[in-house]
Parts: structure tokens; C-alpha cells; sequence
């Protein structure tokens, strides 16, 4: 089926371009108007997603969805609760929970966390509108909100390198969406970039696997050696398995993603990018408002906040 992503590449365009083209051709040139309307006719884009999704009724309530599995929920779910809940209030609106994708008529909109691949044809099939928690892959017309997670990645690398660890390698998320991938490509190419040996392993979301897996690669990292995590989580059990070789931050770093109590429970106090709930929290309401109001599609990445803690050595002390 064609879709938003295929229209936007047919022109060079952003998704963004696109659906204002669509919703609110005032606000782009003429000269890209006509060539976004030109592949629309040229490729049979058909826009009707959205207005699917426009509901003529208020309720005044909005849907917070968690798919993640249990197991692996993280705290900042709680962090984000909160101020989803005081934004929407604000607003005049109540936020309701849910652990399954149910098309309702009670409910005006449904904001998004912990989906899948699998997920996102029974997202789209819904009749109110939808933000995603997380970047959505490019072949799906769906509104979302994220972190930057290349650009945090790219600033936990470029700090061990400025700090001095000689080697530094990445331990990611064994999972197949869009943040983890954009998390590992923030580390590589910021390896590449200083003419640095790159080097990759995964796990799942969780501390003992992470744990496991220092203890089994312990002879490939020599003293002075980083490790750059794609959670606090995996992060904490990397730093509970060095701390065993009496070596964070002097003999190896670690950095984490998220910054939400598990940065502060880990000890050493974990340096990690933290995301910045209150920005993320408001544009998820911001976006969803928007397709509620016009129609228009927003797409948003958010910059993370590098916190300097304990588990790297600071620029002071840096040697190489």
C-alpha cells in the first residue's frame, strides 16, 4: 500500500512536508506544493488516514497505551504518567491507561509507549488519532515524539573519547525498532568519525543479562576501556560486573539512557543521558491536539540531557 514515507521520497521531502502539503497547503511554497502534489497523483497516494481518525465528538479523555512487557518496564513510564496527566489536566482532559489496543468511542486520542512492529496495523486501524512513544519506521504515516537517540549516543561516545578512555565499545538492545537502531548508529559513527575500532554486542533489557556479558567478554577489555549503554538498566549491570575488577570510572566508564532512578541507585552514580520528560510529555499532547484540530501529522525528536556522574572519570583527570 503507498503511503505518506513513499510520497516523501518520491519528492525529497520530509513526512512533516507532506502532511502539511495535505492539511495546510498555505503554509509550504508553491514550488513544493506542486511537486508533492504531483507524486501524490504520480504514485496514487490515497490520504485518508487521518481523516478516519478525526472524531466529531469530545470526550475528553485521552488514552495512555502501554504494550511493553511487564518485565522490562522502565521507571520512567512513572515519570511520564505524571506529566502527561498534569498536561492533559491543564487541557481540561482526563488520561486513562490501557495494556491492550481497543477501538472505543469513549476516549478522543491515544498516546503510545512500548509498541512493536506488529502492533502498528492495529494502531493505524483505529478511529481516533495516534501518537507514537518512540520514532516510527518509515513505512508507517504515524504521528510521534522521541528522544534524539543518535545525538545521545553520539554525546555519551564523543565524552569517553574527550576523557580519555582508549577503547569503547557499545552494548545495545537485542530488539528491532527505530530507537535502538538510531542509539547503535549514534556510537558508531561517532567512532568512525574519530578513526576509532568499533565494536557491538546486545542483550535484553536487563541488568543480569548485561552482568553476563561482562563477565564472559572480561579478557577483551583492557584497563582504560569505555562502555557506552543503550539503557541504565543494561548500564547498571555493566557497572555492577566491573565493579567486581574495582575499576569504575578509573580503569573502565560506563554511560547509560534514560535518567530515571536507576542512574541514581547504581554505585557509582551512573552517568547517562536523561531524557527530558517535561519537553516529551507536552509535545505527545502537543501532536495529538494537532491531529485533533487539522488532521496534520507531527514528527518531533527531542535533544537528551548528558548527566555527568560517577562511572566516568572526569576532563580534569583525563589521560591518555
Amino acid at each position: 500500500m503507498v503511503n505518506l514515507a513513499d510520497v516523501a521520497h518520491q519528492v525529497h521531502v520530509s513526512k512533516m512536508t507532506v502532511s502539511r502539503v495535505i492539511n495546510h497547503p498555505e503554509k509550504v511554497s508553491a514550488e513544493v506544493r506542486e511537486s508533492v502534489m504531483a507524486a501524490i497523483d504520480l504514485i496514487g497516494y490515497q490520504p485518508n488516514r487521518i481523516a478516519k481518525a478525526l472524531v466529531n465528538h469530545q470526550n475528553y479523555v485521552i488514552q495512555f497505551l502501554v504494550l511493553e512487557d511487564i518485565v522490562t518496564v522502565e521507571p520512567n513510564y512513572a515519570i511520564l504518567l505524571l506529566q502527561l496527566a498534569d498536561v492533559l489536566n491543564q487541557k481540561g482532559y482526563t488520561l486513562e491507561i490501557s495494556t491492550t489496543i481497543t477501538d472505543n468511542n469513549h476516549i478522543d486520542g491515544v498516546i503510545v509507549s512500548g509498541w512493536r512492529q506488529s502492533d502498528l496495523s492495529a494502531l493505524e486501524a483505529l478511529s481516533v488519532p495516534v501518537v507514537l512513544y518512540g520514532e516510527s519506521p518509515t513505512d508507517h504515516d504515524m504521528a510521534y515524539v522521541d528522544v534524539d537517540n543518535r545525538l545521545g549516543t553520539t554525546l555519551a561516545t564523543n565524552h569517553m573519547i574527550e576523557v580519555g578512555y582508549q577503547k569503547i565499545i557499545y552494548v545495545g538492545m537485542a530488539v528491532d525498532l527505530p530507537f535502538s537502531h538510531e542509539r547503535e548508529l549514534g556510537y558508531l559513527y561517532t567512532m568512525a568519525a574519530n578513526k576509532r575500532v568499533s565494536r557491538v554486542y546486545t542483550v535484553s533489557n536487563h541488568s543480569h543479562a548485561a552482568e553476563q556479558l561482562i563477565h564472559n567478554i572480561m579478557a577483551q577489555l583492557p584497563e582504560n576501556t569505555g562502555v557506552v549503554c543503550a539503557t541504565d538498566r543494561i548500564a547498571l549491570g555493566v557497572v555492577r560486573a566491573l565493579n567486581k575488577q574495582n575499576g569504575v570510572p578509573k580503569k573502565y566508564g560506563v554511560i547509560g539512557f534514560d535518567g530515571v532512578f536507576i542512574d541514581q541507585i547504581s554505585s557509582p552514580q551512573l552517568t547517562t543521558l536523561r531524557q527530558p520528560f517535561a519537553k516529551i510529555s507536552k509535545s505527545l499532547v502537543d501532536n495529538l491536539f494537532l491531529q485533533l484540530q487539522n488532521g496534520e501529522l507531527g514528527m518531533q525528536r527531542i535533544a537528551p540531557d548528558l548527566m555527568y556522574r560517577d562511572t566516568t572519570r572526569a576532563k580534569k583527570r583525563c589521560y591518555r
